[in-house]
């Protein structure tokens, strides 16, 4: 059991070295959620401690989203979004202090919600991607094999 997990640890980290900024980003929100769905289920078991964990973790990738949201660049959406990533962190504090599940599904609405914008604009930057290698000159689109 110990080699599987040891295994998938390597192909999840070779995956987040090599994922594009948009595929992180999207990797963090799949883990928030995660990680909140599982605070739910111990909340409901009243299994406070591990509840805690989740949540706590949950804080943590949030944290993660906000230390690398760069404002400036995306002037109105960026702070919309921190005020969003700000507005989550809270919550899950008062979850935290309460174990209150329902608080915990707001934020996964909140967290789904913006994931699926993540999720739209990565799906149209890859189809754009596509659209400049079919525009590309046929010169440009060979692929040199030999040295």
């Amino acid at each position: 059991m110990q080699q599987k997990k040891g295994t998938y640890q390597s192909y999840y980290q070779t995956n987040v070295q090599t994922s594009d900024q948009l595929s992180l980003i999207i990797m963090l929100y799949d883990g928030v959620v995660r990680f909140l769905k599982k605070a739910i289920v111990k909340i409901e078991e009243n299994q406070i401690e591990e509840a805690h964990n989740y949540l706590t973790r949950s804080k943590e990738i949030i944290s993660e989203l906000l230390a690398t949201l760069k404002v400036e660049k995306g002037e109105p959406v960026g702070e919309n979004l921190k005020e969003l990533y700000v507005f989550c962190f809270k919550k899950i504090v008062e979850a935290n202090l309460k174990k209150d599940a329902e608080i915990v599904k707001d934020v996964i609405r909140v967290m789904e919600s913006l994931r699926e914008g993540w999720m739209q604009l990565k799906a149209q930057q890859t189809h754009q991607s596509k659209d400049a290698i079919q525009t590309a000159p046929q010169s440009q689109r060979k692929i040199r094999l030999q040295g």
